[in-house]
């Protein structure tokens, strides 16, 4: 019998995606966590029933929301990533002259689950002695700590379960707090079709906090709809003025492309 999963967004419209081979399926203290393997994207994550990243296209995804803002800070030294469980924000943070960079995941099962089975997403990010991993609630580490941040990188679940608080002006305060004055922080905002909703919540509660708010969009076939959106926010600068980054082997992000994704297409 062929197996699908529904991912559900919006209101009116899911994206089926036809499943193979059920690898991992257990429901952890915070939500359901699977691996499965798809005919089309190879090994899938699947957090309670929606799809977080695949072998095919995680590139897109995490490129986007690691370099894009990584590029407007002069020199970013520390970074900050909340979420990311699957290693692959913290593999693309890793490929910058960091100094330091620190990963709050809420559920260790999560990174386990993806080292074990998806572990070409994270490649060695975890070993590489610049990354320190911290499972714990990202938005009371956020609340509590006195440390400072160059730039903070939210990859996050859609806002429900554990996830919802991540959106929160209360929460995007808190970064502005332990960002360093030229910081900058991104985030994942919701499909460009079909959560408009979402990214409109995301916009206004940054501009809330930041002078500077910029959604962006990439192409991630995964991701229902295909249009994903981020959105950044900054202190001071201009997101159409970025540095330029020398990083080998960038499959996605590029010069090019992140003048593209700051101009977001007309829809209805």
């Amino acid at each position: 019998m062929t197996q699908w999963i529904v991912d559900v967004v919006g209101t009116g419209y899911g994206q089926a995606l036809q499943v193979g081979d059920i690898l991992y399926d257990h429901r952890s203290a915070f939500q359901r966590v699977q691996v499965v393997t798809s005919p089309v994207f190879g090994r899938m994550l699947v957090l309670d029933d929606a799809v977080q990243t695949t072998e095919r296209d995680e590139h897109v995804y995490h490129e986007m929301l690691v370099h894009l803002p990584m590029a407007l800070h002069p020199d970013p030294r520390r970074v900050l990533i909340i979420g990311g469980g699957d290693g692959g924000t913290l593999d693309e943070v890793l490929k910058h002259p960091v100094a330091a960079t620190t990963m709050v995941e809420i559920d260790r099962e999560v990174v386990e689950v993806s080292r074990a089975f998806l572990p070409s997403i994270a490649g060695r990010a975890f070993d590489d002695p610049r990354g320190r991993l911290l499972i714990d609630d990202g938005i009371a580490f956020v609340k509590g700590t006195d440390e400072r941040f160059d730039v903070i990188l939210v990859d996050s679940t859609d806002p429900k379960g554990p996830g919802v608080a991540l959106f929160s002006e209360e929460f995007y305060r808190g970064c502005r707090r332990i960002l360093t004055p030229s910081g900058v922080i991104s985030v994942q905002s919701g499909s460009l079709l079909y959560q408009r909703d979402l990214m409109d919540l995301v916009a206004r509660h940054l501009r809330a906090v930041f002078p500077v708010v910029a959604p962006y969009w990439a192409a991630i076939p995964a991701y229902p709809g295909t249009l994903w959106s981020f959105t950044l926010a900054a202190p001071q600068g201009d997101p159409h003025h970025p540095r330029q980054l020398s990083i080998p082997g960038l499959r996605y992000y590029s010069p090019a492309v992140h003048q593209a994704a700051l101009r977001l297409p007309p829809l209805p």
